[in-house]
């Protein structure tokens, strides 16, 4: 069979993943989205947001915004506590929830990352994940190296 040179010009590329169902999954974070057509990602208030994007072992994905501010930073600190970051080691070196809007320290530092969540989705198709924090491990025992810069 010939290869439709026509059908593929027509297609744009993005094949959907499958969908994580609601429950709790083993994930990991595969990559981070920073805007779409409209621009960067920001919240009603300015403030600039990432989406998240986590799938499993057999590729199905759920995706989560996060807004990148003080106030709305503990979002992302569950994200990362319940992914084993040293969070002490983070506060140390001042690690800035707005530090994640750099698309290299928010790959660097949150892409490969593995978790469980917790995913829910609501009536419009949105995904709600709640990262489950692993069991009380003190954060001196994390790797050091786990928060690159």
């Amino acid at each position: 069979m010939a290869y439709d040179w026509g059908a593929e010009a027509d297609r744009d590329g993005k094949e959907k993943a499958e969908q994580l169902p609601a429950g709790t999954h083993d994930v990991e974070l595969v990559r981070v989205v920073f805007g779409g057509r409209g621009g960067s990602f920001k919240s009603s208030k300015g403030d600039h947001q990432i989406m998240c994007v986590f799938a499993d072992v057999e590729n199905r994905e759920a995706a989560q915004m996060y807004t990148l501010s003080e106030k709305a930073g503990w979002a992302l600190a569950k994200l990362l506590s319940a992914a084993g970051a040293n969070m002490q080691r983070m506060t140390a070196s001042g690690v800035k929830p707005q530090d994640f809007a750099n698309a290299d320290f928010a790959e660097k530092n949150l892409v490969g990352r593995k978790l469980r969540v917790q995913v829910d989705w609501d009536s419009k198709g949105y995904a709600s994940i709640t990262p489950v924090r692993k069991e009380a491990v003190a954060d001196a025992t994390a790797n050091d190296d786990d928060i690159p810069f």
